[in-house]
């Protein structure tokens, strides 16, 4: 082989390798550093509590919008996928399944329903995948594992407070109770029969349903039959609404309690015509009148639900973590060494992730809307 044909092969060898070079110089560095930082949504943004999961969407985007034009997290801008999942145990199961193997996330914000939460985290958790949900509040995903927690309060202490402001402050002393089968609604009930038990109070009927069902009549002719003082209903929109209507068919008179998923807009209007006596709790909250102002501009709504509020702080707690850790299980560290005071209240997390409470209120449905009652 003569000196030029040697030269030439010389030559063909130093552009191609160097070709390569120049071509995957970002894949190997450049891209993951100055990248997009992956982020996964899960909420309900169709189906069951749609008019609870959109405005928290929304909120998050305004908060991701912010963190960006302040110039992101190291300079590398946050890059949110949204998935829906429909306060549903399959669709938040295919929706987390998404985000981990096709999305390339870092973290997962959600679920809103507790049912979405408990359905897709133990996948997250085996993925490695941090996961902080904005409103999932059943007490037994304090055990998920050392990367799940939320910024919104778990229903022990909400269902405690159900059961103390139905026998101390409304004089209940025979309760029925219906309630969802799924792990809202069972852990919130199992937790009020308790406490209302303890107090001396009597559950004189306990019925339970299937998220998904459409037709109460059966538990509320026993219910009827019981005779209570007041219906605890930890239920979710949809079927509280559907609850509510066939109550009024049924001549039943008695007075409601429910739990926070009663703070859905939509059901409080479709239930204004009725007449009856409801009433539900919520966490409490000093929300800046400016950040209410802020989501209802961009859903182009009236009233914005407290989850808005939290799944806002989640991106600025997530923001925070990300500065010290990227992924995976120092990531989950980072975030539970927060104390963050947002728009939500202070956020600190306990080890199981749980934040803790401020205390609860009081609405009732008056006029299509809620009005705090205490």
């Amino acid at each position: 082989m003569n000196k030029s044909v040697w030269v030439i092969l010389i030559l063909l060898v130093l552009l191609v390798g160097g070709g390569w070079l120049i071509f995957n110089k970002d894949d190997s560095s450049g891209a993951k550093a100055t990248g997009p930082i992956e982020i996964g949504f899960i909420g309900p943004l169709t189906g069951d509590a749609a008019s609870l999961g959109a405005p928290s969407k929304a909120a998050v985007e305004v908060a991701v919008d912010e963190v960006n034009a302040a110039g992101g997290v190291g300079g590398r801008q946050l890059h949110v996928t949204y998935e829906d999942g429909q306060c549903n145990a399959q669709a938040a199961t295919n929706a987390a399944s998404k985000l981990i193997n096709q999305g390339g996330v870092v973290a997962i914000i959600g679920g809103l329903c507790s049912t979405e939460t408990a359905a897709f985290g133990p996948m997250a958790m085996q993925a490695n995948i941090p996961v902080i949900s904005y409103g999932s509040s059943a007490p037994s995903l304090s055990q998920m594992g050392a990367l799940f927690s939320r910024d919104y309060p778990s229903d022990a202490g909400q269902g405690t407070f159900g059961a103390e402001y139905m026998y101390n402050a409304l004089g209940a002393r025979k309760v029925a109770v219906i309630y969802h089968i799924s792990d809202y609604g069972t852990g919130i009930k199992n937790v009020f029969i308790e406490r209302f038990k303890e107090l001396g109070g009597e559950i004189v009927a306990e019925e339970g349903a299937e998220q998904t069902a459409t037709d109460y009549r059966t538990q509320l002719t026993k219910i009827k039959a019981a005779k209570p003082d007041y219906i605890y209903s930890p239920l979710y929109p949809a079927g509280a609404t559907a609850m509510f209507k066939q109550a009024k068919e049924m001549n039943i008179a008695t007075k409601f309690l429910g739990g926070d998923a009663l703070s859905d807009t939509k059901l409080q209007a479709d239930v204004k015509s009725l007449g009856l006596n409801i009433m539900f709790t919520q966490i409490k909250s000093d929300i800046p009148a400016e950040f209410n102002s802020k989501i209802a501009a961009k859903t182009g709504g009236t009233q914005v639900p407290v989850y808005s509020a939290t799944a806002y702080d989640v991106v600025y707690l997530l923001s925070n973590a990300l500065k010290t850790a990227d992924s995976g299980q120092a990531l989950g560290t980072a975030i539970r060494a927060t104390n963050y005071d947002g728009v939500s209240g202070h956020i600190q997390f306990d080890q199981n992730g749980d934040v803790a409470g401020s205390g609860y209120t009081v609405y009732k449905f008056e006029n299509g809307s809620a009005t705090l009652v205490e």
